[in-house]
Order: structure tokens, then C-alpha cells, then sequence
């Protein structure tokens, strides 16, 4: 069972929590995965560490850069974007329309970089960067990934390249596509969820590179499941099965 070479699955929120710590290191090792991101503030961080030093398996490493879950990591005290016990407040961070002054650019420009920090400080070898529920394609955001990607040599994760019955939502992500690829730190030419990428492998580009993302988890019994798209990780499991039985 193999990855093909010009596709990217990358498992989201490593270092969120156990279950799905211990949910990505088992699909490394299965070779359903071969690309994770990393939740720098939240509570499995540490955990998610010292799996990743003990276990070369996991590679290709990004930051999964997260202004909407958890604490920040620098000082947001005196900002409006915390609820009152000091967290992220994501009907906050999280409106499509929302533009940030200097002063605010600046504060999130500093939590951004401290997040990255956190992942290199524990000697990881960071090489892309993403954000928790895609904030960094959002207006207030973008640019400020862009510059931080730049500037640190990462590669950037597209916004969605599929439309999703929203001609608005799908021309605007073109535009930040083009941003990004114009400014060299394209990760990839397309970025799927695994039901786009399966619903068009029969004519999409497949010679392209393609970043599909994925969400490993255990359940309470222990049975491999996707915490954001239920199925999605098993139907690309089945895909790489049926894969692996066409090219025997």
C-alpha cells in the first residue's frame, strides 16, 4: 500500500489531544499518511513532541496555526478576540468580512510567529504552515501567512481549489490562491478534501500535485474515524486499498 508520489495527505491537529496524537502515529505507520500539522498551543502538545522524536516515521511537519481554539500563546489580553476566560472567541476570529487595524496586524502577526517558535524551540524541522479551520485564507488573515511564509522559507497550504456550490466563495479563493502562488510558497497546485479528490480521480489532474487533508481520530473503542468529515479517512483507506489491488 502506497501513497502515490504526487499526492500530499496531510493529518490536521497533531497535538491536539491524545486519541488523535496516537491516531496519526498509527496512520504514518499504516502509510495512509505521509504529512501532519501541528497545534502548538493546545493540550497535547507536549505529548504530540515526544511522539514525533521517538518515532521518525512522522515527517514532513508543519505548524497548524490556531486562532480559534485554546489559549493564545502571546499576550491578547487587552484584545477583543478572547472570550472571558481568556480564549479564543471564534465567532470573533472567524468572520469572513473582519479587516484588522495596525495594532492588530501586529498582535497577530507576534502569535503567528510565537506558535512557529514553539514547534522549532522543540527542535522540529518545520517546512509548511496551515491554520485550524483555514483562517489564514480569510481577508484579515492572508497576507499576514503570506508575509510570515515568506519570510521563513514555509510552504503555505491553498485555500480550497474545488467549488462548493458558492461561485463567491470559490472566486474569491482563486484570488488567494494566485497570491500565494505568486509569491513562490504554493505547497501544491490543488487542495481536496478526500471526497472532491475521490468524486474527480477518474478525470482530474492527477498529474498535478494534490494536498489532501484528512482528521485521524480514535473513537472510545478505539476504531480509526475522521473528527471532522466522519468517513474521510476511512475512504481514502479504501481508496489506497483499491489502488493497491488494480496496479497487483
Amino acid at each position: 500500500m502506497g501513497i502515490p508520489s504526487q499526492i500530499i495527505v496531510n493529518a490536521d491537529d497533531i497535538g491536539l489531544k491524545t486519541s488523535v496524537n496516537q491516531a496519526i502515529l498509527y496512520c504514518y505507520e499504516q502509510g495512509y499518511i505521509n504529512s501532519t500539522s501541528l497545534l502548538t498551543n493546545m493540550d497535547g502538545f507536549d505529548e504530540a513532541i515526544d511522539l514525533i522524536h521517538n518515532n521518525p516515521v512522522i515527517k514532513n511537519i508543519g505548524v497548524h496555526v490556531n486562532f480559534s481554539e485554546g489559549r493564545p500563546l502571546t499576550d491578547f489580553s487587552k484584545s477583543q478576540f478572547l472570550d472571558d476566560d481568556g480564549y479564543w472567541d471564534p465567532g470573533k476570529t472567524g468572520k469572513l468580512i473582519q479587516f484588522l487595524n495596525h495594532d492588530g496586524k501586529a498582535l497577530f502577526l507576534k502569535e503567528i510567529n510565537a506558535q512557529i517558535d514553539r514547534a522549532i524551540s522543540s527542535a522540529l524541522d518545520i517546512v509548511h504552515l496551515d491554520s485550524h479551520l483555514h483562517l489564514h485564507t480569510l481577508p484579515a488573515f492572508y497576507k499576514l501567512f503570506i508575509e510570515v511564509a515568506r519570510q521563513r522559507k514555509l510552504k503555505l497550504r491553498l485555500a480550497q481549489t474545488y467549488n462548493e456550490n458558492s461561485y463567491l466563495k470559490f472566486y474569491y479563493r482563486k484570488y488567494i490562491n494566485r497570491e500565494i502562488k505568486a509569491a513562490g510558497i504554493n505547497y501544491t497546485a490543488l487542495f481536496e478534501t478526500v471526497d472532491e479528490f475521490l468524486n474527480n480521480k477518474g478525470t482530474s489532474q492527477i498529474d498535478k500535485a494534490v494536498e489532501i487533508m484528512v482528521h485521524p481520530d480514535f473513537d472510545g473503542q478505539g476504531k480509526l474515524f475522521d473528527h471532522v468529515d466522519t468517513t474521510a479517512i476511512n475512504n481514502w483507506i479504501s481508496y489506497l486499498g483499491e489502488t493497491v489491488k488494480i496496479a497487483g
